[in-house]
């Protein structure tokens, strides 16, 4: 379907005399399954398409996007319009088909066959497997099954189309003894159905277990903070990513330049990276993606930016970086529904001197953060933040003794990433930040530049 479309839009644009054009093609199935006190609640499945249109008349761009594929030739007419009414000039020609890729381990045909019957009987199966003699009062959670094709055409003879698929599996159990409830949390993300989705339930049982005794805080001024990936990469998503994206407009990217970094650090933005969530053969705008190193030795080295450029445009100001369209707040948002923005895609944080063994054994007196709130208010101009750990555990000579009561946790983003003594654990893990199209790669960190408060 997406072929003929897209012969369509260049056929057409061949007989209004467009000087060039491209055309952008999406269609995504999303399956989802939602489940609450052990029984399943809620199944759906649905399906969003949408195209753009990018013609050049005489060097000039006009760009239109639609959800409707009923009105192919009347989008075309309309990019053409636009076009010749529009102030940006083109500088270079479109993407040529030899550049773009092929990207491996984005497809799991499996999954993408997968229905809705087998996502329940997997799930019921599951649950049957429940012993009844276990103190659990709740379980629930979701799984997200998408499959995305994507299709990037043009009149100098480029014809790329992609398929990836992408699962996402959320569970939470709830137990009782006595006075005492805890809950117990875990997620899988994956672009293959490889995930023993008992395995993940069981490990929900074990977290909610070690909610159990929390204690007050014993600690007055904790020597470090450990954080989890998964709470380090909601800090990074809401604190200091947004500050990468570099727009005409944006004054905070000459400050990015003149910030220091820890020299060991680095963060990468790699939409290239086989298997990972976020990895695409090209852009939202038909460009070849490809690694974009941000930070390194200490500096910003690279913003994110549109793909394309302008001949008007200072080059001193124009970022090339990996174009997509996303919505600011939806699980389900690449779409050619949405105009163009800045974005990341496989984000990632690394060290050059990762630890050998377990970072623990790094700190003798501190906190180890596994699960926040609240990183979603950070202040990503300055870099501040104000956090609810929900789930933490109090650590002494190198090992976790019992779990805390909810404390409060503040800190700098910057501070933080330039501190001499930051550490970063050897393992990374893939961290999907929900309601945003981001994907972060980041492994623990150990810092001392944190205020706890009780």
């Amino acid at each position: 379907m997406l072929e003929v479309i897209g012969e369509l839009i260049l056929k057409h644009a061949k007989k209004i005399g467009i000087d060039a054009v491209e055309a952008f093609l999406q269609k995504k199935s999303l399956k989802r399954i939602i489940m609450n006190k052990g029984i399943i609640k809620n199944v759906s499945e649905h399906e969003l398409s949408g195209f753009a249109v990018r013609s050049i008349i005489d060097k000039r761009m006009g760009f239109v996007s639609s959800n409707s594929s009923s009105n192919i030739e009347a989008t075309v007419e309309l990019s053409l319009q636009n076009a010749k009414s529009s102030l940006q000039k083109i500088s270079r020609d479109f993407v040529d088909s030899k550049t773009i890729s092929q990207v491996d381990n984005i497809r799991d045909n499996n999954l993408r066959d997968l229905t809705l019957n087998d996502i329940s009987e997997k799930l019921i199966t599951m649950l049957e497997s429940i012993d009844s003699s276990k103190p659990i009062i709740n379980i629930a959670g979701s799984v997200f099954v998408e499959t995305e094709e994507r299709l990037v055409a043009n009149s100098q003879g480029l014809w790329k189309r992609e398929v990836g698929t992408r699962l996402f599996v959320e569970l939470e159990t709830a137990i009782q003894i006595d006075d005492f409830i805890g809950v117990g949390t875990g997620n899988e993300c994956s672009r293959a159905l490889d995930k023993n989705w008992q395995a993940l339930f069981n490990s929900t049982i074990k977290n909610a277990y070690s909610h159990q005794g929390k204690k007050k805080l014993s600690l007055s001024k904790p020597r470090g903070v450990i954080f989890s990936s998964e709470a380090i990469a909601q800090i990074l998503a809401f604190s200091l990513i947004p500050s990468f994206y570099s727009t005409n407009e944006s004054s905070h990217s000459e400050t990015m330049k003149k910030r220091n970094f820890a020299k060991d650090i680095e963060l990468i933005d790699d939409p290239t990276i086989q298997g990972a969530l976020n990895t695409f053969g090209f852009d939202d705008e038909g460009h070849p993606t490809k690694p974009q190193t941000i930070i390194s030795k200490g500096k910003c080295k690279n913003l994110l930016g549109m793909t394309y450029d302008c001949s008007e445009e200072s080059q001193e100001v124009n970022y090339r970086g990996n174009c997509f369209r996303v919505a600011p707040v939806s699980r389900e948002s690449r779409s050619y529904l949405y105009p163009p923005v800045i974005s990341a895609s496989n984000f990632i944080m690394k060290s050059f001197a990762p630890v050998k063994d377990s970072i623990l054994g790094y700190l003798s007196d501190g906190i180890y953060v596994k699960r926040i709130t609240g990183a979603q208010d950070a202040n990503y101009f300055s870099g501040d933040f104000n956090l609810t750990v929900t789930e933490g555990y109090e650590i002494k000579n190198g090992e976790i003794i019992n779990p805390i009561s909810p404390c409060f946790c503040s800190g700098n983003i910057y501070k933080i990433l330039n501190d001499p003594t930051l550490i970063l654990g050897s393992k990374t893990k893939q961290v999907p930040i929900l309601t945003t199209p981001l994907n972060i790669i980041t492994p623990e960190l150990l810092t001392s530049r944190i205020t706890i408060t009780v």
